[in-house]
């Protein structure tokens, strides 16, 4: 889960939808959760307080990420009508946390909380997979409607590895700064920073060029790209 910077809102809102150009632009295209790449108007702007419960909370900007309807959709469904006290204390955050300390991501498709994580902080983690139908796990689904989300999820992340892998070798090649900001770029368009960072974990200036493209929030990662302390990890 990509880590962001929203920063203080650019302005206050009547409608909330009003915000999504702004989202865009701080958070990049790309859904909070599944980190997949959508069009402008396949993107919701996602409150992290369901408005239909909390009406209060409609508005804010504080209360806004980014996500695409199917994410979006999943988490409301999750949460019901008993799940929805103390969000922020209960799940973890793409830009109150870094969410780069806190999941693996695997070449088969699957998501884990990383390994050496506190309990107090791997139980938010579990937390925020499960409320998450996208990073879930296939063989836990309850249903056949969670079955078939986890698993194409999880079959688009293991042909986005294969893909990546692919670039990564043309792109030893010939390492250079300049091929590091162009597939950047190509990435972009694909999505799923979490795994492009995996693959390239050994190749920083890469990654550099990743955080950049993506943006990601530049402050989670040391000048090596290694993720550092936000928040609660």
């Amino acid at each position: 889960m990509k880590p962001v910077k929203k920063g203080s809102a650019p302005q206050r809102y009547s409608c909330y939808r009003d915000a999504k150009p702004h989202l865009i632009d701080r958070l990049g295209s790309h859904c909070s959760y599944c980190e997949g790449y959508r069009e402008p108007t396949a993107l919701d702007v996602e409150h992290i307080y369901p408005k239909n419960g909390h009406p209060r909370h409609e508005n804010s900007w504080d209360n806004f990420l980014i996500a695409c309807e199917s994410c979006n959709s999943k988490k409301n469904a999750y949460l019901g009508s008993g799940r929805q006290r103390a969000l922020h204390g209960r799940f973890l955050w793409p830009h109150i946390d870094n969410t780069a300390r806190a999941f693996q991501y695997s070449s088969d498709g699957s998501i884990t909380p990383a390994t050496g994580l506190p309990k107090s902080v791997q139980k938010l983690a579990e937390s925020t997979i499960a409320m998450v139908g996208a990073m879930a796990d296939p063989a836990k689904a309850k249903n056949y409607d969670q079955l078939a989300i986890a698993y194409a999820a999880a079959g688009i992340r293991e042909e986005i590895w294969r893909l990546v892998q692919t670039t990564k070798t043309d792109y030893l090649k010939n390492p250079d700064v300049d091929r590091a900001r162009y597939y950047a770029g190509l990435a972009v368009r694909i999505g799923h920073f979490s795994i492009w960072m995996e693959v390239f974990s050994d190749r920083p200036e890469f990654r550099h060029e990743l955080i950049s493209a993506f943006k990601a929030d530049p402050a989670c990662f040391d000048h090596t790209t290694t993720p550092v302390c936000r928040g609660r990890i």
